[in-house]
């Protein structure tokens, strides 16, 4: 599971009290003992909730309950329950709030999509890089906890070779020399290539590649390129990348792709929850 360092979980707890709480320092709360509890308002998959957890941790609060990243929970469901000093509770409250909003909300879109996929096909959901600068660790535990697997983390550990990197090297007619050199001096790497048609896609094929990634290409089209490249290159991996939502996943699940690649989880709507926080 993704990590994160106490060092990280205080940082956005001093970005949002540099200083201290005024209001709850004003009204003289101090440490008056106090219970907060977050609840959902509709069914809702969860995703951080020992993170937030450990922002009350930290500022000096005891966790009495809280259910795990990945679980399933209806409406009118406790989800974290920690008691501690008033002004405490208060301190971490939004930043809780906030995290826990945005990336349930995520991980709650992310299972829909992932459960619409395995009712017609048993291909994987692969979530890209393209999220917001910032939140790589925070989204990524979230679409794990989705039920979806990472495309790329980033550019260290995979190749892809856009149009951009071939416009700087010869074009695609310079594909097999490319591709030859790159699975020598990496050999225990796969190499994809962006497509964005059927002819492309051969010419890769024919080239060495070990996957062909087609860019925005409509379902209705894409699936017989996908029966044509497996017929001529049955160990060929076929993805399919951009413009994927939840109302036409199951269109590019039924076109034969070996694996769905997108990043619009990350824009998904947060998960509306409660907070309320009583005297112990």
């Amino acid at each position: 599971m993704v990590f994160f360092t106490s060092e990280e979980i205080e940082q956005w707890i001093n970005e949002d009290a540099p200083m201290l709480d005024l209001t709850s320092h004003l009204l003289r709360l101090n440490t008056q003992p106090g219970v907060l509890q977050v609840t959902t308002r509709h069914p809702t998959r969860l995703a951080l909730t020992e993170e937030a957890g450990r922002i009350f941790e930290i500022l000096g609060c005891r966790i009495r309950q809280f259910l795990p990243s990945g679980q399933d929970v209806p409406e009118k469901t406790v989800i974290l329950t920690v008691e501690g000093p008033a002004e405490a509770l208060h301190r971490g409250w939004k930043v809780a709030m906030n995290l826990l909003e945005y990336m349930c909300g995520v991980a709650t879109c992310t299972a829909e999509m992932v459960n619409k996929v395995e009712e017609c096909s048993n291909i994987p959901l692969l979530v890209t890089r393209k999220h917001q600068p910032g939140l790589k660790k925070m989204l990524l535990k979230a679409v794990l906890a989705g039920g979806a697997i990472p495309h790329r983390l980033g550019l260290s550990e995979t190749i892809l070779i856009f149009a951009n990197h071939l416009n700087l090297l010869g074009g695609r007619k310079a594909l097999p020399e490319l591709i030859e050199n790159m699975k020598a001096a990496a050999c225990e790497q796969k190499i994809t290539v962006e497509c964005d048609d059927l002819e492309q896609a051969v010419q890769t094929a024919e080239a060495g590649a070990d996957a062909v990634q087609f860019d925005k290409v409509p379902p209705d089209q894409l699936t017989p390129w996908c029966a044509d490249l497996k017929a001529r290159f049955p160990g060929l991996i076929v993805l399919s990348a951009g413009g994927v939502g939840p109302k036409n996943v199951q269109d590019y699940a039924r076109t034969g792709v070996d694996g769905i690649v997108l990043s619009s989880v990350f824009h998904a709507r947060p998960a509306d929850l409660g907070v309320t926080i009583t005297p112990a």
